[in-house]
């Protein structure tokens, strides 16, 4: 069985293009949570959202200014083959769609982080992509054309559901394009864990030799009108428009707050990165999966099923909950009423005497809930532990919960050195995942 590095980290995140201003922004404790921009939020329940801060518009012909910006922020200048790709994805509309455009930086910055080349593009890709089969502001300008007034996101009607029938794989097919892979792409698209099992699955494909590189990991948007709206109706969001309106595992929480963003990662097999010299962020250790099968939109209270997700990671890993290996917990932690105390519960299930001391947070209340992306973003967000010895802080975090008996650090970083960390995933449907992950070996 081969051993699992990570060699190439490339992020899109509401803190900016690129994985440096995004550990910038955990280090310095900061919140990128404000009012929506890029189209006219007045009209909706929900005005704030961790919004990536774009400097174009998604809606008109953006290939040119996307090509630009990979120079300007990530230092990378296409070929012509790739600005080919590019142009073509903008001709049949799929830069349109704010999660491809996602895709396509955080895939060019991981490949390149990497070092990869002529070499790596037989690789398989795993992405975690969003639940919604098109594209959802698409969907809006139609319902305007047809007569259909203003949207309402009353969660007391009940209107029929529409549903879209559009390619779930337009991000990975462009990402494929882009970077001239010539192996198959395969979607994850188990909601807020999508991105995490993306990892998952590609992790296990080189363990078991099938492949000796893969490119994976999750891009999502529903920073639209009817993401937006819909997250409304069930309930979701916090009602309040402000910076600190998700406020992880607090007393005083009331909601989540909606991100969107990117994470992309270059996995290989160990002995393949050490042949080339390359770079290692960190080992993918194990990881584990369960279903709930309790509620679509609710977690089973008592964590058990979220509980054995991690004891499955841990055992895949070969490492025990009883020592003290596992320094650090990246918790789903989305700030909802009913998730946080799941979630401690899981931990304490699993940790027991160990929960105390044991050092949680989530990065939610700085970034929002990127939902398909979640998982990816708060994996790049534990190797924050491994590059600079920092545990990223759970923004807005100040009244302990006693319904969540964990020790949550606060909004700042905290220095630790730990060898290895967890990072949970837990979405609608019930749907449970959480990788482990090790410090490079010397």
């Amino acid at each position: 069985m081969s051993e699992v590095v990570i060699t190439g980290v490339g992020v899109v995140s509401p803190f900016g293009i690129g994985l440096a201003p995004f550990f910038a922004g955990l280090r310095a404790g900061g919140c990128a949570v404000g009012p929506i921009r890029h189209f006219d939020a007045s009209a909706l329940p929900v005005q704030v959202a961790g919004e990536v801060p774009l400097p174009f518009r998604t809606c008109a012909p953006c290939a040119l200014p996307l090509m630009q910006l990979c120079q300007t922020r990530l230092g990378i200048i296409l070929d012509e083959r790739s600005q080919a790709a590019l142009y073509q994805a903008d001709h049949a509309g799929a830069l349109a769609d704010r999660k491809v455009v996602f895709a396509t930086l955080a895939a060019l910055e991981a490949w390149r982080d990497a070092g990869c080349g002529e070499a790596e593009r037989r690789a398989p890709s795993y992405l975690g992509l969003g639940l919604e089969l098109g594209l959802l502001d698409d969907l809006t300008d139609l319902l305007d054309a047809q007569g259909g007034g203003p949207l309402d996101f009353d969660r007391d009607r009940g209107e029929p559901l529409v549903r879209l029938r559009a390619p779930v794989d337009l991000g990975a097919s462009v990402v494929r394009r882009l970077l001239g892979l010539q192996a198959a792409a395969v979607v994850n698209v188990s909601a807020c864990a999508a991105g995490a099992l993306a990892i998952a699955d590609a992790a296990a494909l080189i363990r078991r030799g099938h492949a000796q590189v893969v490119l994976c990991g999750g891009a999502d948007s529903m920073v639209n009108p009817l993401g937006l709206g819909g997250m409304a109706r069930l309930g979701a969001p916090s009602p309040r428009a402000a910076a600190d309106a998700c406020r992880p595992f607090d007393r005083r929480r009331d909601g989540l707050v909606i991100g969107e963003g990117a994470a992309l990662f270059v996995l290989e097999a160990a002995e393949r990165a050490a042949a080339r010299g390359a770079r290692v962020y960190a080992r993918v250790l194990g990881w584990g999966s369960t279903q709930d099968g309790y509620r679509v939109t609710a977690p089973r209270p008592d964590g058990s099923q979220a509980a054995r997700a991690m004891q499955q990671a841990l055992r895949r890993a070969g490492v025990s909950p009883d020592g003290d290996a596992v320094g650090y917990i990246n918790a789903h932690g989305t700030g909802t009423p009913l998730n946080d105390p799941a979630e401690a519960h899981a931990i304490a299930a699993v940790f027991g005497d160990r929960t105390p001391e044991l050092p949680v947070s989530s990065i939610k209340g700085a970034v929002g809930h990127l939902m398909a992306a979640a998982g990816a973003l708060e994996l790049a967000a534990c190797l924050l532990a491994f590059t600079d010895d920092l545990l990223p802080g759970t923004a807005h975090h100040r009244e302990p919960d006693p319904d969540c008996p964990i020790r949550v650090l606060g909004p700042g970083p905290q220095p630790a050195r730990i060898e290895v960390a967890l990072s949970n995933s837990f979405g609608f449907g019930g749907q449970n995942a959480c990788l482990a992950i090790g410090r490079p070996r010397p």
